[in-house]
């Protein structure tokens, strides 16, 4: 009899005997060993498209540029199967999966020359898109990066930053599994978005980053590239950031997350030439104040409580967690979130093989196995 798959046996509610037909075809094709000569128009429809999202303040973003998830049915060749794994290749670039997820495509934009390389993929069990990323450790940088990140997301989650749902490491390649997002920032931000829209993004990054602030903990990475969107403008950080774990200028690095989501903001607010002039500039006092607050009717900066929250970002004064308060996000209440000591999300001052001890102690809170046992 095959081997059950753990990560299966980890699923809620998989050995209920009152499963679905259909649960249960995966069920076992989850427990049989992969053939070529499969039949995949078998597979149901609800597997094949994951639900379309809607908007519920009828300013939705629109589809248009955001790049659509392929369907479920490409199915990529497979060299090898495993009862726990499947070895997928890619467009010449290999996967090592469980068999959980039926890999689709590399994602748009992925270089085989850099650290991290992702493809998009479905979850059988769940009917919908998952993106993958592969990420080699030989690099020490990376590897304390990727600690702290696992690290940060089991102990303060938070709705606005995305989370890891599954993560393994391989032949030193780490693998992480994350929800799959319809875009970018930097997707929608050539689009002529309500105050309403702009309010609910900017809500939503100021909400992800005061809490960190309040942990001590700066981002140090806010870009229109690092932060992912849906179609109804629901947002996820990347992750938490490539601020190191000092303690010293924290107040400094605090105002520079506030002046980068200031022109992340700016950038939706004003055309592109406007926003030039002082995007880019880490000195406030270059910055012509009144052509940036008197606004024009291109700009979009007419509205004053727009303006003044703009001001606010980029002066630095006032905390993450006040300008949450500001009168520009009244339709919206920052969601509840946990703090912890600061010495339980630090990484310190340790040495490379110390991260990728810790590392594997971390990853063995997803899987249950022991992963050396597979080689590639």
């Amino acid at each position: 009899m095959p081997r059950r798959n753990p990560l299966w046996l980890r699923l809620p509610g998989s050995s209920s005997p009152s499963s679905s037909s259909t649960t249960e075809e995966l069920r076992l094709a989850a427990l049989s060993p992969y053939s070529p000569n499969d039949d995949i128009s078998s597979i149901p429809d609800s597997l094949e498209h994951s639900p379309a999202k809607t908007s519920d303040d009828g300013s939705e973003i629109s589809r248009a540029n955001f790049s659509s998830p392929s369907s479920p049915s490409r199915s990529p060749s497979k060299k090898v199967s495993w009862s726990l794994f499947d070895q997928v290749s890619l467009s010449g670039e290999e996967f090592l999966l469980p068999r959980r997820f039926e890999a689709i495509e590399l994602n748009a934009g992925t270089s085989t020359r850099s650290t991290s390389i992702s493809c998009s993929a479905t979850d059988l069990l769940e009917s919908d898109h998952v993106t993958i990323r592969k990420i080699s450790l030989q690099d020490p940088a990376t590897a304390r990066r990727e600690y702290r990140n696992i690290i940060l997301c089991r102990l303060l989650p938070h709705p606005n930053i995305l989370p890891i749902s599954e993560a393994y490491e391989v032949d030193s390649t780490l693998y992480t599994v994350s929800e799959q997002m319809d875009g970018r920032l930097s997707d929608i931000v050539e689009e002529r978005l309500t105050h309403f829209v702009v309010a609910k993004i900017s809500h939503q990054i100021l909400a992800a980053v005061a809490m960190m602030h309040q942990n001590g903990i700066a981002h140090g990475d806010l870009t229109l590239s690092t932060i992912y969107v849906n179609t109804d403008a629901e947002l996820r950080l990347s992750s938490y950031g490539k601020s190191d774990d000092s303690s010293e200028h924290l107040d400094e690095r605090y105002r520079d997350d506030l002046l980068s989501i200031g022109a992340i903001v700016s950038r939706f607010l004003m055309n592109e030439e406007e926003m030039f002039k002082f995007s880019k500039s880490r000195n406030l006092k270059d910055i012509d104040w009144r052509v940036v607050l008197e606004g024009s009717s291109d700009s979009g900066l007419l509205d004053f409580n727009a303006r003044s929250l703009l001001f606010q970002l980029l002066e630095g004064r006032q905390s993450a967690r006040d300008l949450l308060r500001h009168p520009y996000f009244k339709s919206f209440r920052a969601p509840q979130h946990q703090t912890v000591e600061r010495k339980h999300t630090v990484v310190g001052q340790k040495t490379s093989d110390e991260v990728l001890d810790k590392l594997r102690e971390e990853l063995q809170r997803f899987n249950p196995f022991n992963m050396s046992e597979i080689m590639l």
